[in-house]
């Protein structure tokens, strides 16, 4: 009789050491998950951190674009001047006989923050050096000269 209980004990779905099932390996994937994580933080920083100052770029880039095609009221607009700053001043500056004459190509440089709503763009103009700072203000993408440096 004892061994008919044991047998009906085992029977009944209860588990002996020995019918233990392998524990399962490791998710190879959690394993590498940490460095992922870290490439994609790393990668993320450097895009932004390089494109950080791209719509000031495309501000000048647009502003010389237009001079280059001759088309001086459209400049004189994306400038955004201050109401002292005519029409007639902007001509003297970037027109045909202005500083740089006939804009026939242009190259920005680079471009960095200056404090936090404004970029200096660096660009060279006519392979003329040296090469001149725009600013831009990021709200508005209005362009001003650099103030000279100290």
């Amino acid at each position: 009789m004892e061994k008919k209980k044991f047998i009906s004990i085992l029977s009944r779905g209860n588990m002996t050491l020995l019918d233990a099932q392998a524990p399962k390996p490791p998710n190879k994937f959690l394993k590498i998950l940490p460095l992922l994580i870290i490439i994609v933080v790393v990668l993320g920083s450097l895009l932004i951190w390089g494109f950080w100052n791209y719509p000031e770029e495309r501000a000048v880039s647009r502003f010389l674009t237009t001079l280059e095609q001759g088309n001086f009221q459209q400049a004189y607009k994306l400038w955004q001047p201050s109401p002292s700053y005519s029409y007639d001043d902007f001509l003297r500056g970037w027109g045909e006989q202005g500083d740089y004459g006939k804009i026939r190509e242009f190259e920005i440089l680079h471009a960095r923050s200056v404090g936090s709503s404004t970029a200096a763009v660096t660009v060279r103009i006519n392979n003329i050096d040296p090469p001149i700072d725009l600013w831009v203000d990021r709200k508005t993408k209005g362009l001003a000269y650099a103030p000279p440096p100290d």
